[in-house]
């Protein structure tokens, strides 16, 4: 091995080799060491010093191994040739400028990644390593402004200081000799951009240009026109609120990916079509609007959402695009969706919500069923039978059809098997709850929302196979029965730990597929909404962390099956049926997780579970209208609460509804006996009253009158204050008795006369 050049392991699981930096040094002839994701075991801090180094290595990567900081004295120390160090995506942590400072030998460097560490501190110095080409420190804990000495490297290629906490200004003398600067990343820190409008910077061979978060505002940048091989564009979130100039759509000949999410850009979109490359587009959240122009034929990813575009979107169909994702919703387009989706038979992600579409779903839609489709629909005006959208998509992973018009009853044989997420809810669909939704092999189905429709008839068991099950809303139905017993199947509800779910997992349930966006994917969750504590709130990406049940506003009979208190549930509504019998005793399991529970308005009896006062996390109780009876049970918690969500159970007291109970006079939380001491005194003259009394007369009195005692001049004032009113009330009093006897005096000669 004496005359080994290149040693590549990458991916090698090398955990039980604790001497591997003394291995390393027994390679004189080594050129070039890759040690990536190796799970490498820290080095050893006494036993680095004692390594001979080898002076031939160049290039040492040791990348995602989750090393330690010792290993930098290692590294200094192994060759002092190094060219290239990537130390990327450990636990290196300490002051970045004294980790340099310690670095100074190793002037020859050119590439030196210390990207996604815990490092922190000041931007270092980087005077002593003119020879840098590429430096990665993006993704630690660094602070502080950015030197303008940064300027000064005029060997410098590649610069990333992204998802820091750098602040401060930069100026056109930041950049005064980067001439050959080719990637700039300085993303999601809390910089500003000054430059002179008419600024042209010394690179002009950018092909990386990502700014998002940084203000560079309000106007559009000129200076990025002069970047003519610029192939990624990210300027999202940098507070432009000024309408997309023209040459931006011909700035780049290899331009593939442009974000220009999160501003306040306004205006028309022009013809689109003519961009050869362009592949990825995000407008979203801006102030666009007007009809969807054409776009390039290349389009893979459109994200144009949350903006004000209107009219139909019959332009989709004029040029074959290669969309795989289309992000439509919340604009104001309408009319019915024309049928060409035959065109478009790449597309795995389509998402249409929140507009004013209207009529039948077209049949060319059932071209998209060959891929794992995620569709949603929701907030529209929709119709037809819910029968066809159910047998064209055979294999749809995630479905949202909420708030439409559509009816009709679900098949009930149909296979399920590719089902996450299901939201039907607040149409006109009728019928019982398909058996099939229950049959899955395996068990996939994590979201399950049918409310608000006409279904009736019992909750199937077959429900109860859905182990991956995290969120039942069967709510504001004609459902009846009992609840079934099997819930505790469950599993995804029941355990302690929070499961990442499978829309969080696999790429191809990302809302928008994985984008290269600042040198990460982006990643977004289909979002839904979900009564909430009372509140039909939206949620994205918590929703893969939440766990709730919701059967309320049923005909559900019968009594609370004890099982369902052994989930680890985050919100329980059973509010609205005909439940009868006690409320279920052991809720300790859900202590720490419950934070909404709705039984009110059911026909509950009997006393309220002293396991309530084991529920720390509960911020929303309503018990109301039921025919509880007893104490209220006492916590921090159940105390926080008044009695709105005990009202109309008359057989209830307690604190919370200002009502004692039978046995209450030895309690400690009501009002004691008065004393034979206090009785005198109404239980309030206490001798602590007495000393407030003289506490506040000495304050009171010496606050005002010692003032006037040993300051003359406020004395004299207030005295010739006092004297001024009393002068002013004495001539107002004689006035008034004056006017007083010359009215008396005329009435008395009418009179007389």
């Amino acid at each position: 091995l004496s005359s080994l050049r290149s040693l590549n392991l990458s991916s090698v699981d090398l955990s039980k080799v604790v001497s591997w930096p003394q291995f390393v040094s027994k390679l004189p002839s080594l050129l070039e060491l890759q040690l990536n994701s190796c799970n490498l075991p820290d080095a050893s801090p006494r036993s680095l010093p004692l390594i001979n180094s080898t002076s031939s290595l160049r290039v040492l990567q040791l990348n995602n191994n989750s090393l330690n900081s010792s290993i930098i004295s290692w590294v200094v120390n192994v060759s002092k040739n190094l060219a290239e160090i990537e130390l990327n995506t450990n636990q290196l942590k300490g002051a970045l400028p004294d980790v340099f400072t310690t670095m100074v030998s190793l002037e020859k460097v050119t590439r030196l990644d210390l990207s996604n560490n815990l490092f922190s501190g000041l931007f270092p110095d980087l005077k002593n390593f003119p020879s840098l080409k590429n430096l990665f420190l993006d993704k630690n804990q660094l602070h502080g402004s950015v030197p303008e000495s940064i300027g000064q490297l005029s060997t410098l290629e590649w610069l990333s200081l992204s998802s820091n906490s750098f602040c401060g200004v930069l100026t056109e003398a930041h950049f005064v000799n980067l001439s050959r600067l080719n990637y700039l990343d300085l993303s999601y820190n809390h910089l500003s951009l000054n430059s002179s409008s008419n600024w042209i910077p010394p690179f002009d061979q950018l092909a990386y240009l990502l700014l998002s978060s940084c203000d560079v505002g309000p106007a559009f940048p000129k200076w990025i026109q002069t970047q003519r091989n610029l192939t990624v564009l990210d300027i999202a979130e940098a507070n432009i609120s000024d309408s997309i100039p023209d040459w931006l759509w011909n700035l780049s000949s290899s331009l593939r990916y442009l974000n220009l999410s999160h501003n306040q850009i306004h205006g028309m979109l022009p013809n689109l079509s003519s961009p050869p490359r362009l592949q990825f587009i995000d407008l979203t959240s801006n102030k666009l609007f007007g009809p969807l122009p054409l776009f390039p034929p290349n389009t893979s990813l459109l994200l144009i959402s949350n903006n004000s575009f209107s009219g139909s979107i019959s332009s989709l169909c004029t040029t074959r695009l290669s969309l795989r994702d289309l992000d439509l919703s919340n604009n104001n387009l309408s009319g019915e969706l024309p049928n060409c989706w035959m065109q478009l038979d790449n597309l795995k992600f389509l998402n249409l919500a929140n507009n004013h579409f209207s009529g039948k779903l077209p049949a060319s839609l059932g071209n998209l069923s060959n891929t794992n489709l995620i569709l949603d629909l929701g907030n529209n005006n929709f119709s037809g039978s819910i029968l066809t959208i159910w047998n064209i998509f055979p294999k749809i992973q995630i479905l949202n059809l909420r708030k439409n018009n559509f009816s009709g009853e679900m098949p009930s044989v149909r296979s399920c098997d590719s089902l996450l997420f299901l939201d039907l809810g607040s149409n006109k669909i009728s019928g019982r709850i398909p058996e099939c939704i229950g049959r899955q092999y395996p068990p996939t189905l994590e979201i399950l929302q049918l409310q608000s429709n006409e279904f009736y008839g019992s909750i199937p068991s077959s429900l109860c196979n859905l182990q991956a099950l995290r969120v039942l809303d069967l709510s504001r139905n004609n459902i009846s029965g009992f609840i079934p017993q099997c819930f505790i199947n469950f599993s995804a509800m029941s355990s302690e730990n929070v499961t990442i779910s499978r829309m969080g997992t696999s790429p191809e349930l990302f809302l928008h597929t994985k984008v290269l966006w600042s040198g990460a994917f982006q990643e977004s969750l289909p979002s839904t909404n979900v009564m909430w504590k009372g509140i039909d709130r939206e949620f994205g990406e918590n929703l893969k962390y939440l766990r709730s049940i919701d059967l309320s506003s049923n005909k559900l009979s019968g009594e609370i099956p004890e099982s369902i208190t052994l989930l680890k549930l985050q919100s329980l509504n059973l509010s609205r049926n005909r439940l009868t019998g006690s409320i279920p005793e052991n809720f300790s399991p859900m202590s720490n997780a419950l934070e909404s529970l709705d039984l009110s308005r059911n026909q509950l009896s009997g006393r309220i579970p002293e396991s309530f006062s084991s529920l720390t996390s509960l911020s929303k109780l309503d018990l109301s209208y039921n025919k509880l009876t007893g104490r209220i049970p006492r916590s921090t918690q159940l105390d926080g609460f008044f009695a709105d969500p005990y009202i109309g159970n008359e057989g209830l007291c307690g604190p919370a509804l200002n009502k004692s109970c039978l046995g209450d006079d030895n309690k400690p939380d009501q009002v004691p006996d008065k004393t034979e001491g206090d009785a005198n005194e109404g239980g309030f003259l206490s001798f602590g009253f007495y000393v407030s009394v003289a506490v506040g007369f000495v304050v009171g009195f010496w606050g005002a009158c010692g003032s006037l005692i040993f300051q003359s001049s406020w004395r004299f004032s207030f005295f010739a204050l006092m004297t001024r009113i009393n002068d002013q009330i004495y001539v107002a009093t004689r006035l008034m008795k004056a006017r007083s006897q010359r009215t008396l005096g005329a009435g008395w000669y009418v009179v007389n006369s």
